[in-house]
């Protein structure tokens, strides 16, 4: 009796979007669907975001695995055809709000696992890659639950700050006259979608830096430095603050930023901190790179490629925006491989 080859097993990916990393609050999004945001709203975030992958449409099981997710067959996004795209394999574009302050140092983004990672020989080549080109990343990728945050500001590829205030009688018209996208916006309290035909976003953090926020700032860090001396015993011997990481001080940045400024002033811990999250501010993020080809399952590093499938332990990859202490989770975004056996080899 001839027994039939075992055929091999393949893979195809799944995005999801959604509160938290627990299953039951992430839902399957539509990669590369730039005119639907997939929006994410709790009592301390709202915010919509999405995700695009170059190729993905030609990818193994895509077809099927829309079908089975419920969603739409869509092409490539135009996001990957604009200049500056360059060799990026993906962007997960985000706009959003906190529903109230945060401490720029409070506030991260990152990967969460559950259980150790089969890691690749080398490992550690690629971590120290990653975190010279994201110098404020920690991470512990050999523990038990392996883990990998930066400051959300400093990490992100791109960064866009607006202002956001609905007046009264803009609410009311809205409310009497508006349609039913207009009332949506309305509802989300974020303004539209700013990348419809795939856009890409500019770099503007000029708001951060106005007259009006420096001063607001100067306030609040006086304030915050009388109520730590209310507090510090008679006759304690306390240490200045002493920066230990590596940037630009840019104490006195005036109009917009580029990204590699932006970065580096908040490469430092007091700017860091000295930065607020403020619920009249919508932030717009893209975060891509061309090193995780997501289409093809693999990582790309200087030198030399892995592929993903050979260390695959069944865990996906999980993104996290979330308060530094884990109290708050504000949303998160997952690349799963789905398992498809008994695939015809041709």
């Amino acid at each position: 009796m001839t027994v039939p080859p075992v055929q091999p097993t393949h893979f195809r990916l799944r995005v999801s979007a959604g509160l938290s990393s627990d299953p039951k609050d992430l839902k399957p999004i539509s990669v590369n669907d730039d005119a639907n945001p997939t929006l994410i709203e709790s009592d301390e975030f709202t915010g919509q975001i999405v995700v695009r992958i170059r190729e993905f449409d030609k990818t193994f099981g895509y077809t099927q695995g829309q079908q089975e997710d419920g969603l739409k067959i869509l092409p490539e996004s135009q996001w990957f055809s604009r200049p500056g795209a360059n060799k990026n394999l993906s962007s997960v574009q985000i706009s959003c709000r906190f529903k109230r302050e945060w401490a720029g140092d409070q506030i991260v983004f990152g990967n969460q696992f559950e259980r150790p990672l089969k890691l690749p020989p080398l490992s550690f080549i690629a971590l120290k890659f990653v975190q010279f080109i994201d110098p404020g990343l920690k991470a512990d990728i050999y523990c038990d639950r392996p883990w990998a945050f930066s400051p959300l500001i400093a990490t992100m590829n791109t960064v866009n700050v607006s202002g956001w205030h609905i007046d009264e009688a803009t609410q009311k018209k809205v409310e009497d006259h508006g349609d039913a996208k207009d009332k949506k916006y309305l509802e989300n309290e974020l303004p539209p979608w700013p990348s419809p035909e795939g856009e890409h976003i500019v770099e503007d953090t000029s708001l951060l830096f106005s007259d009006e926020t420096k001063k607001r700032e100067e306030e609040e860090e006086v304030e915050a430095k009388r109520k730590e001396e209310e507090q510090e015993m008679p006759g304690e011997n306390k240490e200045e603050l002493v920066e230990t990481k590596s940037g630009s001080a840019l104490t006195e940045p005036t109009g917009n930023i580029t990204t590699g400024e932006r970065r580096s002033y908040f490469a430092r811990e007091m700017n860091l901190r000295k930065h607020r999250y403020r619920p009249d501010q919508v932030y717009g993020f893209d975060f891509f790179n061309p090193y995780l080809d997501f289409a093809n399952f693999s990582l790309k590093i200087p030198g030399f490629s892995v592929d993903i499938t050979k260390y695959w332990d069944g865990q996906p990859l999980t993104y996290i925006i979330k308060s530094q202490d884990s109290s708050v989770v504000f949303m998160a975004f997952q690349f799963e491989l789905i398992p498809i056996e008994n695939v015809a080899i041709e």
